[in-house]
């Protein structure tokens, strides 16, 4: 639908587009088409209109407005996206499990060549740099939406070589809760230790409690950062994980018992005072001086820190 009169951008051979009258209409097509527009507002609304009319038929040119060089346009496509809901899921979880899924919503110039833009090299860096784009977004839009079809495609993301869709999927999977902790407890076991990292610190930010045993059995992990992201997450877990780490007191691996003693000081719960008074005597320094800094610590937060030992008296 092209507004009337004439305007410069009429005399370019432009078209305009009424997004007013579109949306009140209804018209679908018409928004789709608004999308291929020349002006950045004018595509912006008509993405933002086509979240608010849906309709499976608008996931694929609302996931081709991802690759937009306009953010606003690009974040007002991933909002509509996001209200889609259950439509859009198919084809984004496409995007995060194939690189080569976004080619097919890249524009061809006119002569029917690839948009492409070339940077230092001959490399084809803006293509790229889109494709990566709806990648990204896709995997924030999917934990936005919440559908469980979506938390093994995520979890399988952590494995990505790029670093943003990475970052991504972990904040989309910690939204996911209960529904994620068993795939990413499978990734403890990943034979990339970097996988595990990542793995054991979105199971805290998950907060459900299941999450509370597998991030124990990580701190037996035999790299050091593994068994440093497992302690991070349990600390997060608060109230969830004391009785759990408090049976960790007594495990015979000697890092467990230690991240263990960290994690309860951190947490201050005065219902780990006995478990922490026997690690006072055990075997290994580290986690005698752990233990003893985690009681002196709850004490001091309950306001029950020992007076200063009275000097000897003379007879």
């Amino acid at each position: 639908m092209e507004q009337g009169g004439s305007s410069l951008a009429e005399q370019r051979g432009e078209r305009r587009y009424n997004i007013d009258l579109l949306r009140a209409e209804e018209d679908v097509n018409g928004l789709i088409e608004a999308l291929r527009s020349d002006g950045g507002l004018t595509r912006q609304r008509a993405a933002l209109a086509l979240g608010d009319l849906g309709g499976p038929g608008a996931a694929e040119p609302l996931i081709r407005a991802l690759g937009d060089p306009m953010t606003a346009v690009r974040e007002a496509a991933a909002d509509s996206l996001a209200m889609l809901g259950g439509a859009a899921v198919g084809p984004l979880v496409e995007l995060i499990e194939s690189p080569e899924a976004s080619g097919k919503y890249e524009e061809s110039t006119a002569a029917g060549r690839p948009a492409t833009v070339t940077g230092p090299g001959g490399q084809t860096w803006e293509i790229e740099t889109r494709r990566d784009l709806r990648r990204v977004y896709a995997a924030a839009i999917l934990g936005e939406i919440g559908d469980p079809a979506a938390v093994e495609p995520l979890a399988r993301a952590l494995h990505d070589k790029n670093d943003d869709l990475r970052c991504q999927a972990s904040g989309a999977l910690a939204k996911f809760g209960r529904e994620a902790v068993g795939p990413l407890a499978g990734l403890l076991a990943d034979p990339d230790p970097d996988t595990r990292i990542v793995a054991a610190g979105v199971l805290g930010d998950t907060g459900d409690a299941s999450a509370v045993e597998p991030l124990i059995g990580a701190l037996r992990d035999e790299n050091d950062d593994v068994r440093g992201a497992a302690g991070g997450a349990l600390m997060r877990m608060g109230d969830a994980a004391v009785d759990p780490l408090v049976a960790a007191t007594k495990d015979a691996d000697r890092n467990v018992r230690l991240y263990a003693a960290g994690a309860l000081k951190y947490i201050g719960d005065p219902r780990a005072i006995d478990a922490l008074r026997d690690l006072t005597l055990d075997e290994d320094k580290d986690v005698r001086s752990v233990a003893e800094d985690a009681i002196d610590k709850i004490q001091m937060v309950r306001g029950e820190m020992p007076a200063e030992p009275s000097p000897p008296t003379s007879r």
